[in-house]
């Protein structure tokens, strides 16, 4: 085992974290974490019949399931292979996986091509870019605003390394806090990445794929 020799922050949740802090010490990383969004259940309908379901994150499943089931009879479709565990887990075939997370625009691309002429619903974030949705013809899709994301600040003790993993964590980030000179950004994804280019910060690294097995990977390759 390295030496805990470095500190990383990581904006996300303490439970999304644990699973993998173990991994993080054993290459020489002591994890610093906080999520700087917290989210709510916004009440919906779904006016239109629909072919596909189009999950862009965990959060988009849990709160369209507290509203509505999950029908048998459609195909799923989803930006990320862990919003894609979490549906097998309940039970679900997943017809669609994004190849590469992190590149949403690519991902946009992939699907739109799979989805043919099928009509699609996308359960999204009141704070949601719909960069997967905005290349979908509009008479083909409906969307409809599952949940709410609201900002809130916090400090962040000094770290060697940050990793923001969204645009709204980047945007929470920076109300307290500044990068240190000196200090890694690592972007979870391009949508985060540009966030971060916007505030004039230097970003180190992009995940292609937003997951900790990636982040893991990269770190022990630096």
């Amino acid at each position: 085992m390295h030496s805990l020799s470095k500190r990383i922050f990581i904006s996300k949740n303490t439970s999304e974290i644990e699973p993998y802090r173990s991994q993080f010490e054993e290459i020489g990383y002591t994890v610093l974490n906080h999520s700087f969004l917290s989210f709510s259940p916004i009440e919906f309908d779904v006016e239109r019949d629909y072919d596909v379901l189009l999950f862009g994150s965990v959060r988009s499943v849990i709160f369209f399931k507290a509203c509505e089931s999950i029908p048998e009879n459609k195909a799923i479709g989803c930006v990320g292979g862990k919003t894609a565990e979490l549906l097998e887990t309940l039970g679900h075939t997943v017809d669609f996986v994004g190849a590469k997370s992190g590149e949403p625009k690519r991902v946009a691309e992939e699907f739109k091509s799979w989805l043919g002429a099928k009509r699609v619903l996308f359960p999204i974030s009141d704070r949601s870019l719909k960069t997967i949705s905005s290349v979908i013809d509009e008479n083909q899709k409906e969307e409809v605003v599952v949940y709410s994301t609201e900002v809130k600040d916090s400090v962040v003790d000094e770290c060697d390394v940050y990793v923001l993993t969204s645009p709204s964590n980047v945007e929470g980030f920076f109300i307290e806090n500044d990068i240190p000179k000196g200090s890694e950004v690592i972007a979870w994804g391009k949508s985060t990445e540009s966030a971060l280019i916007e505030k004039g910060i230097r970003v180190t690294k992009v995940l292609s794929d937003s997951s900790f097995t990636m982040l893991i990977d990269s770190l022990q390759s630096s």
